[in-house]
């Protein structure tokens, strides 16, 4: 048996419901290849979550850090991934440029927040073809698998803090999307023979909630410990299947159908979704100065996603739970040492952030793990305004993130994947509602 796979970059149409097909062959897999929608704090810090929280970022990764949100804020980002993809012998490289993500929060009360957000939440891309000796009549068969689509995530969610230093928070995310998958079968040695074409389409309408909780408490004069956990729970799957059998004439242009076998529109497919869950601890020190930023954090993360619940219509591979850790650090050097308090130059007012992350990988083919390791590093620039009111805040930034690291495995006939990812990012911070006086 042999066995080619091919990623290739399709395009896409235009729409909120449409987005950018993935370049992965593992994106076959389960409902495809999942995507790091993370906003650029937290993508920089490895993915780091589950304690994270401040004024000025929104971290939706847990609801519960929405109550430390006391402005208005926007963050908007755009991803460039370069992938060098290997099996065995063969060396593909593939890029894509992609949104990944548009948050919005608002404060509603005191301790008391509202987000908003859409993000990819899986991309789909692929061509594998598979190779098999029949006999030596009928010589060899190739099965040609194509797929293409994406799912998307709207998420609105809500974090309130009942007392100093505890939060809860709830997330209810919204996927909906389409993904198609065709399969064709054909007798190469032979002539004037007809193809097999099997094509699905899934359309998929389903709610996953996740709720959170955070706790934060002042050591000394300035450090701040937090820890938090998240959970999200696994739910029922909603796909409505459309699926076509027929035989095909294949042709150097295009396949030219015959004869359908089989039918059917719209079929309601009941599937699950894995629940998962995740714990962290952060440490940061407060600067009188900012109050709502910490001027140096680390942070780390132990996430499990229980993937042997997942159940979806096109499947392939096999599906087991497994873990992820992360480790983040942040640094601003105006807020961190004291003789750089006043300085105005910007990259003393900048945040630096570096990240790393390993993903034992929930898919299992030929009982290897399709296992991740990388790491990040961003930086976020403050823009200067002029001509604020008394009482105005604004904190505007503008992200840069890059991550780099690798995924898969050569063995086996696997295929690896080592992947740089670009993220640039504005992050917009406003007080709304307030009637100013005085200008």
């Amino acid at each position: 048996m042999r066995t080619y796979i091919v990623a290739s970059i399709l395009l896409f149409s235009t729409g909120l419901s449409a987005q950018l097909v993935g370049v992965s062959p593992y994106s076959a897999l389960g409902l495809g290849d999942p995507v790091n929608g993370d906003p650029s704090r937290n993508f920089a810090l490895g993915g780091t979550v589950a304690a994270a929280a401040d004024g000025y970022n929104i971290n939706i990764g847990n609801p519960a850090s929405y109550a430390k949100l006391k402005y208005t804020n926007f963050d908007l980002g755009v991803m460039h991934t370069e992938i060098n993809q290997q099996q065995g012998d063969l060396t593909i490289d593939n890029g894509y440029t992609n949104f990944n993500y548009i948050v919005t929060s608002f404060p509603l009360y005191e301790n008391l927040g509202l987000v908003l957000s859409i993000r990819p939440h899986t991309t789909r891309g692929f061509k594998i073809e598979r190779d098999d000796m029949l006999s030596d009549d009928l010589g060899l068969s190739r099965s040609t698998f194509q797929g293409s689509g994406g799912i998307n995530n709207l998420t609105i969610g809500t974090g309130w803090s009942p007392f100093k230093g505890f939060a809860v928070g709830l997330n209810a995310h919204y996927y909906f999307g389409n993904n198609a998958d065709f399969i064709t079968s054909d007798l190469i040695d032979q002539q004037n023979t007809v193809a097999s074409r099997r094509e699905i389409e899934t359309r998929i309408s389903t709610w996953q909630f996740e709720t959170g909780v955070q706790y934060h408490h002042r050591i000394g004069k300035s450090l701040e410990l937090g820890i938090g956990g998240v959970y999200r729970i696994g739910n029922t799957l909603n796909q409505y299947v459309t699926e076509q059998l027929f035989t095909i004439l294949p042709s150097a242009n295009q396949a030219l159908p015959l004869d359908t076998v089989f039918s059917s529109v719209d079929e309601r497919t009941p599937g699950q979704l894995a629940s998962v869950y995740s714990a962290g601890i952060s440490l940061g020190k407060i600067n009188d100065e900012r109050p709502q930023q910490y001027a140096w954090s680390i942070s780390a993360d132990f996430r499990r996603t229980m993937g042997s619940e997942f159940d979806g219509v096109v499947t392939r591979g096999q599906f087991t739970d497994a873990s992820r850790i992360s480790a983040g650090a942040t640094v601003i050097p105006a807020l961190t040492f004291e003789s750089l308090l006043r300085s105005k130059r910007f990259w003393n007012r900048t945040e630096y952030r570096l990240g790393l992350f390993q993903d034992e990988g929930h898919i299992l083919i030929d009982n290897t793990n399709i296992s991740a390791l990388g790491m990040s590093f961003g930086v976020a620039i403050p823009l200067r305004i002029r001509g604020l009111a008394p009482g105005e805040v604004r904190n505007n930034m503008l992200n840069f993130t890059v991550a780099y690291g690798n995924r898969g495995t050569t063995e086996n006939n696997l295929v690896r994947e080592r992947f740089t990812q670009f993220l640039i990012g504005i992050t917009l911070t406003e007080k709304w509602f307030d009637k100013y006086k005085y200008r």
